[in-house]
């Protein structure tokens, strides 16, 4: 019996992974399973993916393609984002894809491949406006042309990461998408004809079909949800992941009982505190502070007073059948995901990602 769970409904991601395909059409699709495939769990994730299938995997660093490795995932796995020499060795013997960023890590990664007598898949990202990491489309020319000395490297894939594909106003990305364009053209022209081409994330999968290309990215749709809100689209998603906690103990209190560290709640009438053994350490935000409700028995109950590393506090006093045990929906029915991140003023990907490792995982 858990103090505190994630229950992920493993249906409801491979609904959500038929629902991509669909939409995606004859492209490939990369499940990305950065933050812990977005606190689902990224190894348990990783599996079901593949055998239902999945063209790639895309991690955040080395060391969670490593981790994916270790668990004796074998499929292609590209780090989205950068690494830095340090990792190069373990990266270049596990046969780990690689994003590159600029001219030095190219050349650094090469002579680690060299060393080790292997070669490296890459794929060389494009900042065409997210302003973080990739080449500027200036500098991928002559960077392609360096990429033939580079005996080591074999240039897989191009790609590029939208900035704000969910703003109603499409110019941005469509700018993006020009240029994005325009590096692939040049690509081709220098001799570089079969790349995976990848710009979509999860919304623009949904909403600019013409920048599927031949593979999509996709980490937050494969668990339910879309970014900017749902416009629709979202009925074809099913969320996929609930967070429940346990009534760990109940007390019977008077009027003007404070609540919590800082007494930021009294209790406006006697009623009935009930304290569950989840707090910040396990994602379950401070923020959430006298906002946030939860579900008991069907019952939505406000939380009460601050809460704590380890412990939050509820009022179940209009909840007379409330009993130590009992099963608590922090993130489920009658408490979606969007509203607690509403309440926390924070994103949906923000909550998921902050789920702790007290957190059990429970696959059903």
């Amino acid at each position: 019996m858990h103090r505190v769970w994630a229950e992920i409904d493993t249906a409801a991601v491979r609904h959500n992974l038929a629902a991509i395909r669909a939409r995606a059409g004859a492209a490939r699709v990369m499940a990305v399973l950065k933050a812990n495939a977005y606190g689902h769990g990224a190894v348990e994730m990783a599996r079901l993916l593949v055998n239902e299938g999945i063209d790639h995997l895309g991690v955040g660093d080395s060391g969670e393609a490593l981790e994916l490795r270790d668990a004796g995932i074998a499929a292609p796995i590209l780090i989205v984002g950068g690494i830095i020499p340090g990792e190069m060795p373990a990266v270049v013997a596990r046969d780990i894809e690689v994003n590159l960023h600029t001219v030095q890590m190219a050349h650094d990664l090469n002579a680690e491949a060299e060393r080790q007598g292997r070669n490296v898949r890459v794929h060389l990202k494009i900042d065409t406006g997210m302003g973080r990491l990739g080449m500027q489309p200036f500098e991928a020319v002559p960077f392609l042309h360096q990429m033939k000395g580079l005996r080591s490297l074999e240039l897989v894939g191009l790609c590029t990461h939208f900035s704000s594909p969910y703003e109603e106003n499409p110019a941005f990305t469509l700018r993006q998408l020009e240029h994005f364009n325009l590096a692939v053209e040049l690509a081709q022209r220098l001799g570089y004809g079969e790349l995976m081409l990848h710009a979509s994330s999860s919304l623009a999968v949904w909403q600019h079909p013409d920048a599927r290309f031949n593979m999509v990215r996709t980490g937050i749709a494969l668990w339910g949800l879309l970014p900017g809100g749902d416009r629709g689209w979202e009925a074809a998603l099913k969320p996929a992941l609930e967070l429940k906690s346990r009534v760990l103990f109940l007390k019977d209190v008077p009027e003007g009982t404070p609540v919590g560290y800082n007494r930021t709640y009294y209790t406006p009438a006697p009623t009935r505190i009930a304290t569950l053994p989840v707090g910040y350490n396990d994602g379950y935000r401070t923020s959430l502070s006298n906002r946030a409700s939860v579900v008991v028995h069907g019952r939505r109950c406000p939380v009460v007073g601050r809460v704590s590393m380890d412990y939050t506090t509820i009022d179940v006093g209009h909840a007379p059948q409330v009993q130590v045990g009992d099963e608590v929906t922090l993130i489920g029915p009658g408490v979606e995901l969007y509203e607690v991140a509403q309440w926390a003023e924070a994103i949906p990907y923000e909550i998921l990602c902050g789920l702790g490792r007290r957190v059990a995982r429970v696959y059903r």
